[in-house]
């Protein structure tokens, strides 16, 4: 895509929290992008965090901004507003991009029909068992929402959106705790209100690493629990949560904590492979995690999710 021979202006918007430790590899990957470098601009938007986040993105050529309210959404609109390009490309501090990664997804906006592009997220070489748990899942994978019959989505690691779609529909909503459905929220958003198209680049690739500790697993998966209660609270008309659901939600997640307890008890004897007892117990921590979540949104979340609906800052 190019006007008069020219690439489009791009902005690129990362949100850090408390993703120090991974910061250098993800800034290290946006400095060496093949993309002309008076075309695009970097803003990296401190959410709450610490560890010496800020002293590693000072070493970078980018513009450093801070967003005091906590969550990520407030986060990436902050950056929206402050940004200048034409095109908004959104990865996380926990990606590697690839060099090509910007170009990849830039080109498919040369239709002008196409409003947000997705790219491709491939795992981190896993080190831990949580790890190595969520590549095997591929729990970031975007062909999976993509290909929704009904309502396709795009995860935000990896993700571009024409400037003009938030003209249109809005930004991030804030009522989303971030890390989990405001994606989903803002593509579905599109699809109900304009004719903006979503378009898939396989080749516009970036490697995520995955949560490599258990307490930081299952804060996860409760967030994107809680994600998901929300989406479910906003979009009752349309995602059924009766009594039939409510009595499987239940089951599953007595199940999870029946398995987890006996892999527990499998791994403390040793009788078993610990590589297999430490992912059925992650499998097990995952559901009891996000039926967690999810209960604790539909429980507490309701009036903000209405305030937030009616056009209200939450």
């Amino acid at each position: 895509m190019a006007i008069d021979g020219c690439p489009p202006l791009v902005s690129v918007i990362m949100v850090v929290c408390d993703e120090a430790a991974a910061l250098v590899d993800s800034l290290t990957s946006l400095s060496r992008l093949d993309y002309p470098r008076d075309r695009h601009e970097i803003l990296i938007v401190e959410n709450g965090s610490g560890g010496g986040s800020a002293e590693i993105i000072q070493r970078y050529p980018v513009t450093h901004l801070r967003e005091p309210r906590r969550g990520v959404s407030y986060g990436r609109n902050l950056g929206i507003e402050r940004s200048r390009g034409e095109i908004l490309a959104f990865t996380d501090p926990d990606c590697v991009v690839s060099t090509g990664w910007l170009k990849e997804l830039v080109d498919l906006f040369a239709d002008p029909a196409v409003g947000i592009v997705a790219g491709g997220i491939v795992p981190y070489p896993p080190r831990t068992l949580p790890e190595l748990h969520a590549a095997r899942r591929r729990s970031h994978s975007q062909e999976r929402p993509l290909s929704h019959p009904e309502r396709p989505f795009a995860l935000n690691p990896n993700l571009a959106v024409r400037r003009a779609v938030f003209s249109d529909v809005g930004c991030y909503d804030t009522v989303f705790p971030g890390g989990g459905w405001e994606d989903a929220d803002l593509c579905w958003r599109v699809k109900r209100q304009t004719w903006w198209a979503l378009q898939w680049a396989p080749r516009a690739v970036v490697f995520h690493r995955y949560r490599d500790r258990w307490i930081d697993f299952f804060a996860q998966q409760y967030r994107y629990g809680l994600g998901l209660g929300i989406l479910h609270l906003k979009y009752e008309d349309e995602l059924h949560w009766g009594r039939d659901e409510r009595a499987q939600s239940v089951g599953r997640f007595a199940r999870s904590l029946e398995e987890l307890s006996k892999a527990g008890v499998l791994f403390l004897a040793g009788r078993q492979n610990r590589m297999y007892l430490g992912l059925r117990a992650l499998d097990c921590i995952r559901e009891v995690a996000q039926q967690s979540g999810f209960s604790v949104a539909r429980l507490t979340c309701r009036a903000k999710v209405s305030k937030s609906s009616a056009g209200s800052d939450p």
